[in-house]
């Protein structure tokens, strides 16, 4: 499964368009600050993530270094306002942390970021196994990002979740507010972290050897 996640509008509001195959939702994000609610809306199906702040505890500077890690950038998640569980970074070390998606369900999925070159990418992991991949081109028009969730069948169900995530780890990594930029913005990144085994670059071409990121590669 793909997931096409475009930002259509920018600076005073952030909204996207999330489109698959056999679905579509519009998105928003706050248009003041990261921490507004962040939404997921199609027909009578309302997604939302709401900040909720972290104890005290977690805002101390270098906690992680006494092995506590500090927890922040906690939304809680609602479908049509039944909590249902929530998103959250923890700080582990000095090179870097990790996304931990937790639902009620008992699920957990952990998120490791890298930037390689041209791309942000997002790998997705449930234990042990990598079950998706988001890819973000650094390049953009109007501060507008688009992003890609790659996503196995098998772990259909979490379609509207993991394309939440998306727009959440846009929130707090590309969404800039209030700017005044027009035209093409070019970038390219490299980044280190005690998670970059995490990244397999041959991922994607593995489980969706048909497609990139800018579209089925034509046989």
């Amino acid at each position: 499964m793909i997931i096409k996640i475009t930002q259509t509008a920018s600076n005073i509001k952030q909204r996207y368009d999330v489109a698959a195959d056999n679905l579509y939702y519009l998105g928003q994000l706050g248009s003041l600050n990261r921490r507004q609610p962040i939404t997921l809306s199609r027909e009578n199906t309302v997604t939302k993530a709401i900040y909720s702040r972290s104890k005290w505890v977690n805002y101390i500077p270098l906690r992680y270094l006494f092995g506590f890690p500090n927890l922040t950038r906690g939304f809680a998640l609602y479908q049509n306002d039944l909590q249902y569980g929530k998103f959250i970074f923890s700080k582990q070390n000095y090179l870097g942390g990790v996304y931990v998606i937790a639902l009620d369900s008992g699920e957990v999925l952990h998120c490791y970021s890298r930037s390689v070159g041209d791309f942000n990418c997002v790998s997705i992991y449930q234990g042990d196994k990598q079950i998706a991949l988001v890819e973000t081109y650094l390049t953009v028009r109007d501060r507008k990002y688009t992003h890609k969730l790659y996503l196995l069948d098998a772990h259909e169900k979490l379609a509207e979740t993991l394309s939440l995530f998306v727009l959440y780890y846009a929130n707090y990594t590309f969404v800039k507010r209030m700017h005044m930029s027009k035209g093409i913005y070019k970038e390219k990144a490299w980044s280190y972290s005690k998670y970059n085994d995490k990244y397999d670059s041959t991922w994607r071409e593995t489980y969706f050897p048909n497609e990139n990121f800018f579209g089925a590669i034509q046989p």
